[in-house]
């Protein structure tokens, strides 16, 4: 998107930051669904630290545990790193940790009610929130540094409508 409101520089930033956002919303969407082995053992698990428990148990040779924490940790990474850049509603960590929260109990909610085969963990919630905090403060520097450049950008004529275009008034 290019106009008069826009310079090159922060329209090329908002498309990449956009085109981010929706990679990484395609990419939670599938492994969120995508199907995974069976599970022994409870599918619920409410109590948190069991996800925990279970890496600390599991066989020396097994990385599947710790790869699951991993990944629950860097799973809304993005949203917290890249949603204040975007929306300055969420400039302050209450509300990414909200919305975070609330992202991730939708997932959790998706997983127990319409996906089968799914564990649901307090720790799942835990890490994803967790990550995207720390998502956030990766990229906090750069918060407030792209609205401060689209507002230095506009010009300062009111906007103009292409179909009503407003033309200086003479006094004839």
């Amino acid at each position: 998107m290019r106009s008069r409101r826009f310079t090159v520089v922060p329209a090329l930033f908002v498309s990449v930051v956009d085109a981010v956002l929706l990679y990484s919303l395609f990419l939670v969407g599938y492994l969120v669904a995508a199907p995974q082995p069976a599970m022994s053992g409870v599918a619920v698990r409410l109590v948190p630290g069991a996800d925990l428990g279970v890496a600390l148990q599991a066989a020396p040779g097994d990385l599947l545990p710790w790869l699951q924490l991993a990944g629950n940790l860097l799973l809304l990474a993005p949203f917290g790193a890249l949603v204040p850049v975007r929306v300055s509603w969420f400039g302050g960590w209450a509300r990414i940790s909200l919305g975070a929260l609330a992202v991730t109990c939708g997932i959790e909610f998706l997983q127990y009610t319409v996906l089968t085969g799914r564990v649901v963990s307090a720790d799942d919630v835990l890490l994803n929130a967790t990550g995207a905090v720390l998502g956030a403060l990766v990229t906090r520097p750069w918060w407030g540094r792209l609205p401060q450049a689209l507002t230095a950008a506009r010009p300062s004529a009111p906007p103009r409508h292409a179909l009503r275009p407003q033309y200086a008034r003479s006094g004839i």
